[in-house]
């Protein structure tokens, strides 16, 4: 039986056009890929020989992708991205001790990456390796990636045997101490429409409550004149410049706790000024059958315990539904008993380091 891949170009081919398109130059390519400049310009006259199409048009001061360039660049990402995730999977499978999870940028970086260090103390055996994924949900199998955290309506996760809710966000108003001491925005929020509103576009298309225009809207300022937007595609560079007082954001707890806690941030109004998101932060994880990894179920019980002290837990601090009978009750709700002890003797017996 002949190959199904016998048409393709030279593997290797592939590559080294991939690194041209992306450097658009041959010589950042053939820097990047231990090659001279003559052997990459070889290489990619074989493959536009091959494909019996120019890939590049030469430019008095450099390249540019022809039509048919970028046609062929899209499909090679897509195939080397795929060997990509194929190689990394299998890497980690017979590396001891590591695992996978997947979370979105701001969470991982405000409420996830800062419990790490209690994980690790827990279990020094396991190797976590985080993975921010925005934009899409991961695909566990096809990714590589044995937990994640992604957002769902609470009444999903709560159903599902591989899933258990963690938290979910409450909104409201944060700025800068620096435009209340200064006395510039009072604590009414009618005033808000004389300051920049700092907006995250990646979080207004996730919950309405993440959008100016809802909270306006609930304080009947809809129909005040425009309101200056500072508009940011990330919701840490929002909340960067929200601490740099550029004007007011709003904050997402917890992910924004840590500022408050430590001054950078206030709540410019009432705490009662507050609203819930409406999906909540699930923790996701394979499907291993009989026999749950040991890792997952680490993870999974730290994940929660970490949660369900908090008031903004989603979830009943219990188990996923797949445990939720007497048999496995006893057992769960012992073993967090005993970790939750442990914790707090770790703590109890830590001392701070003294001053030199």
């Amino acid at each position: 039986m002949p190959s199904p891949y016998r048409s393709l170009p030279p593997l290797g081919t592939t590559r080294t056009f991939e690194a041209v398109a992306r450097n658009l130059s041959f010589t950042r390519a053939a820097d990047e890929l231990a090659l001279t400049q003559s052997a990459v310009s070889h290489q990619i006259r074989a493959l536009e020989d091959h494909l019996g199409t120019r890939l590049f048009r030469r430019l008095h001061r450099g390249i540019e992708l022809t039509v048919d360039g970028r046609t062929f660049l899209e499909g090679t990402r897509a195939g080397l991205d795929s060997i990509l995730l194929a190689s990394e999977r299998l890497r980690n499978q017979h590396r001891v001790g590591v695992l996978t999870v997947a979370a979105p940028a701001a969470f991982a970086i405000w409420w996830l990456v800062p419990r790490l260090g209690r994980f690790a103390a827990l279990h020094p055996e396991i190797e976590v390796r985080i993975a921010t994924i925005d934009g899409r949900e991961p695909d566990l199998w096809r990714d590589g990636i044995d937990m994640a955290v992604v957002k769902r309506p609470a009444r999903i996760a709560v159903n599902q045997s591989t899933e258990m809710p963690l938290l979910r966000e409450v909104v409201f108003p944060v700025c800068s101490p620096s435009l209340i001491s200064g006395g510039s925005l009072t604590r009414s929020p009618s005033e808000l429409t004389r300051y920049p509103l700092i907006e995250c576009e990646a979080v207004e298309a996730e919950d309405v409550e993440f959008s100016w225009s809802t909270w306006l809207d609930r304080f009947g300022l809809d129909g005040a004149p425009a309101t200056r937007r500072l508009r940011f595609s990330h919701f840490g560079v929002a909340l960067s410049a929200a601490v740099d007082g550029l004007g007011v954001a709003l904050g997402r707890s917890p992910m924004v706790d840590a500022e408050l806690a430590a001054g950078r941030l206030v709540r410019p109004f009432a705490k009662r000024v507050v609203a819930k998101a409406s999906e909540i932060f699930a923790l996701t994880w394979r499907d291993s059958g009989a026999s749950q990894d040991q890792r997952i179920t680490a993870f999974r019980d730290f994940a929660l315990d970490e949660a369900c002290g908090c008031e903004l837990a989603a979830g009943p601090c219990g188990m996923p539904a797949s445990e939720k009978d007497s048999r496995t009750r006893a057992n769960w709700m012992a073993g967090r008993a005993a970790r939750r002890a442990m914790i707090v003797a770790r703590q109890q017996r830590s001392e701070p380091l003294a001053a030199d």
